[in-house]
């Protein structure tokens, strides 16, 4: 079996309200999804993660020459290829790999007969989610209140709230709002997007102290890992981040340099399914915490559901639990349309072959730019 296309294809919906977090509003959802074509008429599917039209660039000019002819059940030969030829541009290069190699392994499980998470040595089971919720603007303009019972009755007994867009008063005061909504037991993170200096992100974390926070994410920019090491010194909230960090070298230095708690790589970002596994055993020898980040289509949904299935969970860690899946709760449709996959506070991992997912091939042409 030969490679005989690799399409990129960039998606995106026009959002009929804004929402926000501390550096920007959305007011379009867009993304790069990845399509594999064999010689034996088998395909695979992938996401990256930011900035769609760079990715494709960088898939039809560095990736595609590499792939083409090539047999898409050598991954790990095809992943050292592919970044060795990108090594030198990191960052959007290495997202762009990402969605390439999570394509490949929906092609390994569809060549294979197995779901994703049997090649990984996981396990078809329920996946707890987490709301990532009560953003700045959206469908509720901020009533809190009306969005934490909104998400409650659909049975999400854990939350996180976007910080830093306002005044660190306000932003504390949103916090107590949404803890005093959702309960005490609840599970509650807070989420500055790297919108904090370490001095600010000190205070806002000593002013929510109190609140029983489970995680204080992305407090300062991803380069500034001696503020990163400050705040996790003045705090006692765990503090988490990676998101912004792409391979097993770069989360190497995270974890040895003790700047997190929590590491949260995102598979259509750090360098795909496999490396998002090398990433989850060094966590795991440095007795971190893992929880992915995860942002995107139903590709990027099915994925984090696979993945999250083998990753270790039986470690000394802040939850001695597998980790709980983020799901972006504000409107969606390239995940809710692109693919099937009933998002909820508790979801099933894909048990057909590869990803498991069908791709809609009207949705996808009616959201393809």
């Amino acid at each position: 079996m030969k490679i005989v296309e690799v399409i990129p294809h960039i998606i995106a919906e026009r959002l009929e309200t804004s929402f926000g977090m501390s550096q920007f509003y959305w007011n379009t959802r867009s993304s790069c999804v990845v399509e594999i074509v064999t010689d034996e008429g088998v395909t695979g599917w992938g996401e990256c993660f930011g900035l769609p039209a760079a990715n494709r660039a960088l898939i039809e000019s560095m990736y595609a020459p590499l792939l083409i002819g090539r047999d898409p059940t050598e991954r790990v030969s095809l992943w050292e290829a592919m970044y060795q030829r990108g090594r030198t541009h990191k960052g959007i290069a290495i997202t762009a790999l990402s969605g390439v190699d999570i394509a490949l392994w929906d092609l390994a499980g569809k060549i294979a007969g197995q779901p994703v998470y049997q090649l990984l040595g996981g396990k078809s089971d329920a996946v707890q989610t987490y709301a990532s919720s009560f953003y700045y603007g959206g469908l509720f303009d901020d009533d809190i209140e009306r969005e934490a019972e909104h998400l409650l009755k659909q049975g999400f007994t854990a939350f996180k709230i976007k910080v830093g867009g306002r005044s660190i008063e306000d932003d504390a005061e949103r916090v107590r709002r949404v803890r005093a909504a959702v309960g005490p037991d609840a599970r509650l993170a807070v989420d500055a997007n790297r919108g904090y200096t370490a001095a600010e992100a000190i205070v806002f974390g000593q002013a929510i102290s109190e609140q029983n926070i489970w995680w204080f994410e992305e407090p300062v920019p991803p380069e500034d890992l001696a503020g990163y090491a400050r705040v996790r010194a003045a705090l006692t909230i765990p503090i988490a981040g990676g998101e912004s960090e792409y391979t097993r070298w770069g989360f190497r230095d995270l974890l040895a340099g003790e700047y997190v708690d929590v590491v949260q790589p995102d598979t259509e970002a750090c360098g795909g399914i496999g490396e998002m596994l090398l990433i989850a055993g060094m966590a795991s020898a440095f007795g971190a915490a893992m929880s992915p980040h995860v942002w995107g289509s139903a590709i990027a949904t099915a994925t984090a559901l696979h993945v999250i299935s083998a990753l270790p969970h039986g470690t000394p860690s802040m939850t001695r639990e597998r980790p709980r899946m983020e799901l972006d709760t504000s409107p969606n449709s390239l995940r809710d349309k692109l693919a099937f996959l009933d998002p909820g506070p508790i979801m099933r991992v894909p048990e057909r072959p590869g990803l498991g997912i069908e791709i809609d091939r009207a949705a996808l042409d009616h959201f393809r730019v």
